[in-house]
């Protein structure tokens, strides 16, 4: 067993630093090459013993369990990566748990923003489904949200001005294109979308969640450009 040659976890680390420097040596056998390998295998087979045995110690019981399994996988294949410029390793347990627990936050991090654009897509499909039943369309944005607007209002009168001819007066982008001295009904669309974006961000930055900001803009129809 490898166990019995390297009794230490930095033992390892250093045997696993000789054979892959050997490793890229081009003038290296094929028979040393293959022995190499198979040790290689062994020693990160080892490794993985002693974390999974001692979860404790490499900081995986610390880890919620949904993503202990992904954390300790993708930290041992991170120290396997990193073994030839990590130097004299002093305490690879110590190394392992700080990458361990920095892995485990990547993975919730990530998991936690799916989670937020999920509800924010169901928000929007149950606000739009509500606007259909109710045939109010995107009128209760500026009744609903009178204060909100008129601040929005004051600040940015163009976008605002092109949101209420399109949602409130219910005028379609040709008609705005002559309103509006625009070259095209393109850039009536491309301007409405602007609009749209920069009243989610004033939304977002009056303190709304990005619920409710999801559920605001859902009222504005979607404007595609051709």
């Amino acid at each position: 067993m490898t166990s019995h040659y390297y009794q230490s976890d930095e033992e390892i680390i250093r045997r696993l630093q000789v054979i892959l420097h050997d490793q890229g040596d081009a003038s290296q056998d094929r028979t040393r090459r293959e022995s190499g390998i198979r040790e290689v295998r062994n020693l990160t087979a080892e490794l993985a013993e002693r974390i999974y045995r001692e979860p404790d110690a490499w900081g995986i019981d610390e880890i919620p369990m949904e993503y202990r399994v992904d954390a300790a996988a993708d930290t041992l294949l991170q120290m396997l990566s990193r073994v030839t410029t990590m130097g004299s390793p002093r305490n690879i347990r110590e190394w392992f748990v700080n990458a361990v627990e920095d892995r485990f936050k990547e993975l919730w991090s990530s998991a936690d923003k799916e989670t937020r654009a999920r509800e924010t897509e169901e928000a929007t499909a149950r606000s739009r489904e509500k606007a259909a039943e109710t045939g109010q369309g995107a009128s209760v944005v500026f009744e609903e949200n009178a204060e909100l607007w008129q601040r929005f209002e004051g600040e940015f009168p163009r976008d605002a001005f092109a949101l209420r001819l399109r949602y409130e007066l219910n005028r379609t982008p040709d008609e705005m294109a002559v309103m509006l001295d625009a070259p095209s009904e393109r850039a009536i669309t491309i301007r409405l979308n602007r609009a749209k974006e920069r009243f989610r961000m004033y939304c977002e930055q009056a303190g709304l969640s990005q619920r409710e900001t999801a559920g605001i803009l859902a009222q504005f129809a979607e404007e595609r450009t051709s």
